[in-house]
């Protein structure tokens, strides 16, 4: 069936991912608003407050992996329906929290939500788009993360001020209620079941996706390599590293920035405002970054990405008003291209039927970084008094992850 001057349902595919995507963002980006405040009311530190933000990156750790593998043999688009439930439970009990262990277990159940977000989506574009636009429409699908820091730095001070901080977690599960329930209708897990082949496809990717998934169930669809052949590739461990490494970095930034900025004498309004750029930067990042996949080897992508997330964290660093929010906003367009650039590289690198596990596995190295994050950074602003210094350690992480990419070999050919 040629559909290729029709709007393909594939675009539709994309539209459900972008959702459940906002639906992950919530789950990450909405602690950092309020952990000022459940600081204060609660009589905590930055030591628990890490603490807790960590056990999020702990089910995300064992979940990625497990996510991973689970989607290569029932499908995407079940993982990713259970995941924003999952979510949901845990933003609800979140809104309960009276201590650390409270917050700690209700933040355990968003982290493993979350990873049934982050990795399935990625075998899920790889079924419905060739390598032509393979980019654009993870592109297109991340920027859903991005819109959810920017709507929960215009709604969350306000619930603030006018109500308890337990109804920012109530709001923030509403909805990814709605997003679940949306997505439910929108998702399909391959373009075989619409009778139709990826969109942006050669005549060999169409082969391969007819031959490899057909019209077969996932449950009938078997990975063509043991996970013990998967972990012998090189260029699995050069991307884990990456990501593990940029893990750290990033997530000493996003855990602890409003905090830093409150530390240095911002009110709690314009330091939700500066991250808020950090939020609306990263709407259109991943689209641009996208695009650039489609058009630019992957491992000069990684290079630039960095170094602009660097660069951004220097100026953020400044002190200055203008500083705070153009250094935020440098970040959130940058750091977005990570996860963007290495879901567009996942098929080039590998075959149709392992990507999930391969995937799963990247995430999983990069969500161990994302445990160490927040820990090291609040014990690093308590023992010497200043956030600062965590924020800097999160940068010399970024230099590491740069190194890294400079070694990213390129992709065989298919």
């Amino acid at each position: 069936m040629n559909v290729s001057n029709r709007f393909h349902y594939g675009w539709v595919v994309v539209i459900g991912a972008f959702l459940c995507y906002m639906g992950w963002g919530v789950s990450r980006y909405l602690y950092p608003y309020v952990l000022p405040t459940i600081e204060a009311e609660l009589n905590l530190t930055h030591e628990p407050m890490g603490i807790i933000a960590s056990t999020y990156f702990f089910a995300y750790t064992i979940m990625t992996f497990v996510w991973g593998i689970i989607a290569d043999r029932i499908g995407p688009r079940k993982c990713m329906l259970m995941g924003l439930v999952i979510i949901f439970v845990g933003l609800s009990c979140m809104g309960f929290m009276s201590s650390p262990i409270t917050g700690s277990l209700s933040y355990l159940l968003c982290g493993a939500g979350a990873a049934g977000i982050a990795v399935p989506v990625v075998p899920l574009i790889s079924n419905w788009f060739g390598r032509q636009r393979r980019g654009i429409a993870f592109g297109i699908a991340t920027a859903g993360a991005g819109v959810a820091p920017a709507v929960l730095g215009i709604v969350v001070p306000m619930i603030l001020v006018s109500y308890s901080w337990r109804w920012s977690w109530w709001f923030g599960a509403a909805f990814v209620l709605v997003m679940a329930i949306t997505s439910w209708f929108l998702l399909v897990d391959t373009p075989a079941k619409k009778g139709l082949s990826p969109t942006g496809a050669s005549n060999e990717e169409r082969s391969v996706s007819l031959k490899e998934l057909g019209t077969k169930s996932y449950e009938q669809t078997q990975p063509k390599a043991p996970i013990r052949d998967i972990l012998k590739r090189g260029t699995v461990w050069n991307l884990a590293g990456l990501y593990f490494i940029w893990g750290i970095g990033e997530m000493i930034f996003v855990t602890f920035a409003v905090a830093y900025l409150k530390e240095i004498g911002w009110g709690i309004k314009a330091a939700a405002g500066a991250y808020a750029t950090f939020g609306a930067l990263s709407i259109p990042a991943p689209i641009v970054w996208g695009i650039a996949a489609d058009r630019i080897t992957k491992k000069y992508l990684f290079i630039m990405a960095l170094a602009l997330q660097a660069i951004g964290l220097l100026i953020f660093l400044s002190g200055s008003t203008v500083g705070g929010y153009v250094g935020a906003g440098i970040i959130g367009f940058a750091f977005i291209g990570i996860p963007t650039v290495m879901q567009a590289s996942m098929a080039d690198y590998y075959e149709p039927t392992i990507i999930g596990t391969t995937y799963g596995f990247i995430t999983l190295c990069f969500a161990v970084g994302a445990i160490i994050a927040p820990t090291v950074g609040g014990v690093l602003g308590d023992r010497t008094g200043t956030l600062s210094i965590a924020i800097l350690s999160g940068l010399g992480a970024l230099i590491l992850a740069f190194i890294l990419a400079l070694m990213l070999k390129k992709p065989p050919k298919r």
